[in-house]
């Protein structure tokens, strides 16, 4: 089974019970079609780069347009043929803005569960000590 990258943009005003709710939903989907959850990160509140419009909201509604909602990512393995169904529920759900799912190339299993929140590409802080403490002693 290939592992995905989905990254989820809700409105900012559901619930965290809600939100909460969805994503157990859709772990419990990925589970009986025999996929596994690698990881669930809640990015929180972000402002969105432009407007993003609610495919759920009427013409007239103030709250079609959104310039600020949540965004949520996962990693998951899932067999290809089940894939589609289970975007097609996940974008069925009021709050959802966007899905964007994406299918990494390479990744290692490491780089999935480490719940960092720096940059990916700096060293730790104790490998930036240890590459100095070299460097100092050569000097």
């Amino acid at each position: 089974m290939p592992l995905y990258h989905i990254i989820v943009a809700t409105t900012a005003v559901v619930p965290a019970p809600e939100l909460t709710r969805l994503f157990r939903t859709f772990a419990k989907q990925i589970l009986e079609t025999g996929g596994v959850v690698r990881s669930c990160e809640n990015y929180g509140m972000k402002r969105f780069p432009h407007r993003m419009r609610s495919p759920h909201a009427s013409a007239g509604e103030a709250e079609r347009y959104h310039y600020l909602g949540r965004m949520v990512a996962l990693y998951f393995d899932v067999a290809p043929y089940a894939l589609g169904r289970l975007v097609n529920t996940l974008k069925q759900h009021y709050c959802v803005l966007r899905v964007t799912t994406l299918k990494p190339k390479k990744i290692k299993m490491d780089q999935v569960n480490s719940h960092k929140w720096g940059n990916p590409w700096k060293p730790p802080p104790d490998e930036l000590v240890v590459a100095d403490a070299a460097g100092s002693s050569s000097s």
